[in-house]
Parts: structure tokens; sequence; C-alpha cells
């Protein structure tokens, strides 16, 4: 692979990490972290997922998660019901005020883009899409 490409894609990611504002750690001018958001984000999607199930999706470290977990716990931000089949396995979801805070991270969150791109034409948000589903296709072909 030329070095190019690699210095190139980190240059891409450098900038799009600032342009949304998650190289201060938190999100939304919360205080919150991505990956915090982001667990609540599929708490939200995936009622009743697991600890193992999230750390397949999102993978990460199982220690680090861990302990992501039990802090949202003990916020009161998500629920841990164990299984009546295997007292070993906890399911995941929001509690009412993890919905809330969800329910406004999401809307900050598709504010904020929409302020991102709001200098754009229609035909340029399409092509901005068009490009977007072609990096992800790229990224993700062949694995």
């Amino acid at each position: 692979m030329a070095k190019e490409v690699v210095e190139k894609i980190r240059e891409f990611n450098r900038f799009y990490t600032s342009v949304i504002g998650v190289t201060n750690n938190h999100i939304l001018e919360s205080n919150y972290s991505l990956t915090e958001v982001r667990v609540m984000h599929e708490a939200s999607n995936n009622p009743g997922i697991t600890a193992r199930q999230l750390k397949a999706l999102l993978q990460m470290d199982e220690g680090y998660l861990s302990r992501l977990i039990a802090k949202l716990v003990k916020q009161k931000i998500l629920l841990k019901k164990q299984s009546r089949e295997d007292k070993r396995i906890f399911s995941l979801e929001l509690s009412e005020k993890g919905k809330q805070m969800y329910t406004e991270f999401n809307k900050r969150s598709n504010d904020s883009v929409a302020a991102l791109i709001q200098h754009l034409g229609n035909n340029d948000q399409i092509e901005l899409v068009k490009l977007l589903n072609s990096v992800k296709t790229l990224l993700t072909k062949n694995k």
C-alpha cells in the first residue's frame, strides 16, 4: 500500500474528527465521550443487547467496556437485567433517563450534521451521501 494513501486517509480522519468535534473526548458539548454515546445508541436501537454483543459490534476492549457499562448503570442511564435462562448473562437497555438523554443527543447530532452541510445545495448533498456510501463499500469490500 502506498504511503501517500495512508497519509491521506489519516489526514482526512484528523479533519473529520475535528469538524464533528470529537477531539476533546466529549461529544455534543456534553460530559459523555463518543464511545459512551455510541453505547447509548446501540442500547436504544437494540434493546436487550448484551455486553458480549456490544463488544463484538463496537470492537472494544472487554475491560474498558465493562467499566463504561458500570458507569452508565451507576448514573442510571443504562439498566442491566439478568437473564432468567442463564444467570451469567445480562441484557442492557436505556432507562427512562437514558432514553431522554439519548433523544437529546440524537437531536443535537442531527442538528450538527444539518449545520455542517447546510451550505451545500441538494445535488451536492446527494453527491456527498453517494461518496460516503462508496467509502463504506470500499472499506468493507472482501471482509
